[in-house]
């Protein structure tokens, strides 16, 4: 028998974090991509099909150092908003650490809709440059079943952290 399927939605509170900043777009952008290192989906697949959780979790310390966070993608979108019109300087990332993740994973896999954690870098003409990100722990409130994880928390301080000290 198939069921069909069922929707639901679910309200929270969510809390939108904004740090502005008197550094330009570019200096901030710029201290961001250099604080932050990259991540490899390709190093992650090699891992991945060699099954080696040691190897995978070396080279996670590694690229999350010093700040045990790393870049798995970013988004230059406003070069087609000034092709559109709009005054704006603007791009996307999004950060995480696939280690401490599972402590979100572990309750659900819902936690990918925020796990990476999605930054947003903005700046109008003439405006500060501001850095804006879901605050982890009011984000995760949606789901109940992650009650139990202390990792929004810890992003709460942690990850903010890192966009505080760029700005």
């Amino acid at each position: 028998m198939t069921m069909s399927p069922q929707t639901t939605q679910t309200h929270f509170d969510g809390v939108l974090i904004t740090i502005r900043s008197d550094k330009s777009y570019f200096e901030v952008t710029e201290a961001i991509e250099s604080k932050l290192q990259r991540f490899s989906i390709t190093r992650q697949m090699e891992y991945m099909a060699h099954k080696n959780r040691e190897g995978f979790e070396a080279y996670v310390t590694r690229i999350t150092a010093p700040s045990n966070y790393t870049i798995f993608f970013d988004f230059e979108q406003g070069t087609a908003m000034r092709l559109a019109g709009i005054p704006i300087e603007s791009k996307f990332y999004l950060v995480g650490n696939p280690v401490i993740a599972r402590g979100l994973f572990q309750y659900t896999g819902a936690a990918g809709l925020g796990a990476p954690v999605r930054v947003s870098v903005s700046q109008h003409d003439g405006e500060q440059t501001r850095i804006d990100v879901d605050q982890p722990s009011s984000f995760f409130s949606q789901f109940p079943e992650m009650q139990g994880s202390d990792v929004p928390g810890r992003l709460d301080h942690e990850l903010v952290g890192v966009f505080e000290a760029v700005a």
